[in-house]
């Protein structure tokens, strides 16, 4: 669903009969086990991040060449990838579809946009996203289903909302999976506000976003947010803050009475020291290190 990028040029020239796979090479990285000799590694790294003077993508063009050869079955791409580049990767990546379909979304003036580019292209305007939907519908990987269906825990990482998240939920199944999966869900929550898509977010509105578009009146079991409310984090990183202000977003941290709201209706609150701030660039991170620990106190 992804049109914007390497992806975007990709579907473009194709008119629009491929799938977007930026995502999924980039989930595929990260599941790269420490344990692969590094020069395999740097190997598919170089192909993902090659890109010519056309802005042709080496990676990319191989993935698409085995998703033909192999009728779109991503695991049999994967499979050939580990014995092409002799890596191992520590998990299977599962695209929601494999039929192509792009993102559209309407903002509170009325107006509809047609593509994910889109999203980005109007993140800093204040006419916000009030709906969001996929043109053509198309159905959900029969392995998506299941592993939602099957699984034991299911995290909704940070992200664009509606471009990353939310977009997911769209294909048909994916609500009737979340709705028969016994999966304990997780929400960790984006550090910094998109201007048209969560600024000024509270977690009563993550609630009420997540319940309207996967159907559940509880989406999610166990929400994590930062340590710090907006108010402290502003006074205590003001250059940082003030940083993110120049692109029209700003931190999004809670106070307890904010935080109250969403347990009292059953959601645990985990509110955890979970930021890495690098000074001399006024970024702000998720600490993988951080997160990971966390995760694994819940993930036993």
């Amino acid at each position: 669903m992804d049109s914007g990028g390497k992806t975007g040029i990709i579907r473009s020239d194709e008119r629009d009969q491929v799938i977007a796979i930026s995502d999924l090479l980039r989930t595929l990285i990260s599941l790269i086990s420490s344990t692969n000799h590094k020069k395999n590694i740097q190997a598919f790294t170089d192909l993902v991040s090659f890109t010519d003077g056309r802005q042709r993508n080496l990676g990319y063009t191989l993935y698409y060449a085995l998703l033909e050869m192999y009728q779109n079955d991503f695991i049999k791409v994967q499979e050939h990838l580990e014995n092409l580049l002799g890596i191992k990767f520590d998990g299977t990546v599962i695209p929601v579809t494999t039929d192509s379909s792009n993102i559209c979304f309407e903002t509170k003036n009325g107006t509809v946009f047609r593509g994910e580019h889109e999203l980005d292209k109007q993140s800093m305007s204040k006419n916000s996203i009030t709906d969001l939907w996929l043109d053509p519908d198309v159905p959900a990987t029969p392995q998506a289903i299941e592993a939602i269906e099957n699984a034991d825990f299911i995290i909704y990482c940070p992200g664009s909302i509606y471009g990353s998240i939310i977009s997911t939920f769209l294909p048909v199944g994916i609500k009737e999976a979340l709705e028969l999966s016994k999966a304990k869900k997780i929400l960790i929550t984006n550090l910094v506000s998109n201007r048209n898509q969560t600024h000024h977010f509270t977690p009563e509105k993550y609630l009420k976003t997540f319940r309207r578009f996967t159907g559940l009146s509880q989406p999610f079991d166990i929400i994590i947010t930062p340590h710090i409310s907006q108010k402290a984090f502003e006074k205590k990183y003001s250059r940082v803050a003030w940083s993110y202000a120049l692109e029209h977003s700003h931190f999004l941290g809670w106070s307890k009475t904010e935080l109250k709201s969403i347990s009292n209706k059953g959601i645990k609150v985990l509110t955890s020291d979970i930021i890495s701030i690098t000074p001399q660039l006024n970024r702000l991170r998720h600490d993988p290190q951080k997160l990971s620990k966390l995760l694994k106190t819940i993930i036993k």
